[in-house]
C-alpha cells in the first residue's frame, strides 16, 4: 500500500470511528469517493495530492475533506466541520506501514451549490507521511 492510500484509509476509519461525528451525520456516512444515494449529510475526501519530500521516502500530503448537507441553513455544515476538525487534531492515525509525522488542518470553507438547496463544507489538511 503507498502513502497516499494508506493515508485515505486511515482518514476514513478516524472519522468512522469518531462517536460525536457519527451522531451528526446519523451514522458512518463518511465515504473515500462520491456516493450514489447517499442520505444528507456525508462526508467524502475530495481531491488529494502528495509529492515526495526526499529519498528515504518522506511524502507531503495535500487533501480536502467535503461535507454535504440540505439542512436549511449552513449550521448542521459548520457543525461536521467541527466534529471532523475535533476528531483529526491531535489524533494519533495510524497508517498501515507508514507514520504520520504531521497532520495540519489549514482552512475550511462553507458554500451553497448552484441547485440552491445543497451546502458544502470544506476542510483542508496538510499531511506528512515516512516510511515505518
Amino acid at each position: 500500500m503507498n502513502a497516499a492510500k494508506a493515508l485515505r484509509a486511515a482518514i476514513v476509519a478516524e472519522l468512522r470511528g469518531d462517536a460525536a461525528l457519527t451522531a451528526l451525520l446519523g451514522g458512518a456516512n463518511v465515504f473515500d469517493g462520491s456516493p450514489r444515494g447517499a442520505a444528507h449529510p456525508f462526508v467524502t475526501l475530495g481531491t488529494m495530492e502528495s509529492e515526495p519530500l526526499d529519498a528515504d521516502g518522506a511524502s507531503e500530503h495535500r487533501l480536502e475533506l467535503f461535507v454535504f448537507s440540505r439542512a436549511a441553513s449552513r449550521s448542521e455544515t459548520f457543525d461536521v466541520l467541527e466534529a471532523m476538525r475535533a476528531s483529526l487534531d491531535g489524533s494519533a492515525i495510524a497508517l498501515i506501514g507508514y507514520r504520520l509525522s504531521n497532520l495540519e488542518i489549514r482552512d475550511s470553507r462553507s458554500e451553497r451549490l448552484s441547485d440552491g438547496r445543497t451546502w458544502r463544507g470544506r476542510l483542508r489538511l496538510r499531511a506528512v507521511s515516512e516510511p515505518e
